[in-house]
């Protein structure tokens, strides 16, 4: 696991210390949080980007109630 130093001002440090925090875990679940957060931006992004479709409402709106017929049919 690599090693990487992270700077808290000093009452930050003191407080978290007092508190029994765990720095390291706290640091590594925002990162990954971070990134996930960064992940769904890139992804929104790109949905964004793409040329709308022509697509008849109420063919979809069919073919939902029809998914909706089918999983209720499984029970």
């Amino acid at each position: 696991m690599a090693r990487v130093n992270v700077y808290l001002p000093d009452e930050l440090a003191a407080q978290a210390r007092e508190a029994g925090l765990n720095v390291s875990g706290l640091t590594q679940e925002g990162i990954q949080s971070a990134l996930a957060a960064r992940r769904v931006d890139d992804w929104l992004d790109d949905v964004a980007s793409l040329p709308p479709l022509d697509i008849d409402e109420r063919a979809v709106a069919g073919a939902v109630s029809a998914a909706k017929d089918e999983f209720a049919s499984r029970g």
